[in-house]
């Protein structure tokens, strides 16, 4: 059987396990989509200000296996100075805001450090193919509060956010633990 693994890259891993000990309050990213009766956001990135001029910015995109043409996604994760396409300034202007106000920011409640993050796995499984790849990403504060952000079920390399308990396990249905960094 024909095998396709896509996993995170050395800089992506180092980004990620550079969460941990971080405090953030908020995930933000460029745009959202919201379908009525769900709480559960698509965007196409995520990003996690760490500083006035760091931020993790986590994005996914999405291939196919060459004969049974099985999906499976790409995740990239960086530091980056900027939030990805979020107008951003460091420096304000007296009474102004560090950034321009046409962008999701779901705001987690009271700024809190990450205790652990946990690199999620998928497998698909066809005929004469399968493909394993990291799915997503699940992060958890010292103050219990979980989010996760994982791939959408789409070709539009798209991420779902997930912060209620019930969505969570809906979203990381199927799922494995790859890797955990952090307590």
């Amino acid at each position: 059987m024909d095998q396709t693994i896509q996993r995170l890259d050395q800089e992506a891993e180092r980004a990620v396990a550079s969460l941990v000990g971080q405090r953030i309050q908020a995930l933000l990213s460029e745009s959202a989509s919201i379908e009525a009766g769900n709480s559960l956001v698509e965007v196409l990135s995520v990003s996690i200000q760490l500083g006035k001029k760091r931020f993790f910015v986590l994005e996914s995109d999405w291939g196919d296996t060459p004969k049974e043409w099985l999906d499976y996604h790409c995740l990239t994760a960086r530091i980056a100075a900027q939030p990805r396409g979020i107008k951003y300034n460091p420096k304000p202007p007296k009474n102004g805001g560090h950034y321009r106000f046409d962008h999701l920011s779901l705001n987690l409640g009271a700024e809190a450090a990450v205790a652990t993050v946990e690199v999620l796995e998928s497998v698909t499984v066809g005929e004469s193919e399968s493909a394993i790849y990291d799915a997503g990403l699940v992060i958890t504060r010292v103050d219990g509060l979980r989010v996760a952000v994982v791939r959408a079920d789409s070709i539009l390399g798209a991420l779902l956010i997930a912060h209620s308990p019930v969505d969570i396990a809906a979203v990381t249905s199927g799922l494995s633990v790859r890797s955990r960094y952090g307590a």
